[in-house]
C-alpha cells in the first residue's frame, strides 16, 4: 500500500492548514521543525512528555483554551472557526535534509507504537486522524516533482473536493 510518506517532496495537506498563504505554511512547518529538534535529541524516539512540550510550546495552549472554554460557550462555533483558520498539527515539520515535509511523529519514522494518537496531546476530543486514506494515493501515488506545497495542496484538495483554494493558488 502506498503512502503519503513515500512521496519524493512529501505531503502535510491533512495536517496543516493549507488555506495559509504559502511563506506562512513554511514557516509554520520549519518552527515545529526547530522546536522537534530542540526537545527531541538526534534520533532517540520522543516520549509523551516530549510531545506534550512540542504540543504546548507551537501554541497547544489555544487547543486547551477552545477545548475546555470557548467550545461549550459557542456551541462548537469556536471550534468550527479554529479549524477553518487555525488548525495546523504541531508534529508537521521537515522530515530530512532534502526537504521533504510529513509527519515527524509518524511510524514509519519513529517505530510503533503509533504516537500520532497525540497529536493533540491532553483533549480526547482531538487528534489525529490516522485512519484517513488521502484519495491523491489513488490517483498519482508516485513522485509529484512539483514541490512540497504543490502536493500538499492537491492532497487537501483531494480532501475536500470543490472547496475553492485561495486567491495565491489561481
Amino acid at each position: 500500500m502506498t503512502t503519503c510518506q513515500s512521496y519524493k517532496e512529501g505531503c502535510c495537506g491533512c495536517c496543516v492548514n493549507m488555506r495559509w498563504h504559502p511563506q506562512r505554511v513554511q514557516a509554520f512547518v520549519a518552527q515545529n521543525t526547530q522546536v522537534f529538534k530542540e526537545l527531541v535529541p538526534g534520533t532517540s524516539r520522543p516520549g509523551f512528555r516530549a510531545l506534550v512540550r512540542i504540543h504546548w510550546r507551537r501554541g497547544g495552549w489555544r487547543d486547551h483554551l477552545l477545548a475546555g472554554v470557548l467550545a461549550p460557550l459557542t456551541l462548537g462555533l469556536s471550534a468550527w472557526i479554529w479549524m477553518r483558520y487555525h488548525g495546523s498539527c504541531c508534529f508537521a515539520g521537515i522530515l530530512d535534509d532534502s526537504g521533504r515535509v510529513g509527519c515527524l511523529i509518524h511510524p514509519a519514522r519513529v517505530g510503533m507504537p503509533d504516537l500520532r494518537r497525540h497529536a493533540f496531546p491532553l483533549i480526547p476530543v482531538l487528534g489525529c486522524n490516522r485512519q484517513l486514506l488521502c484519495p491523491m494515493l489513488d490517483q498519482n501515488p508516485a513522485d509529484h516533482g512539483s514541490g512540497w506545497i504543490t502536493t500538499s495542496r492537491r492532497g487537501f484538495q483531494s480532501l475536500h473536493p470543490g472547496k475553492k483554494m485561495l486567491a495565491w493558488d489561481e
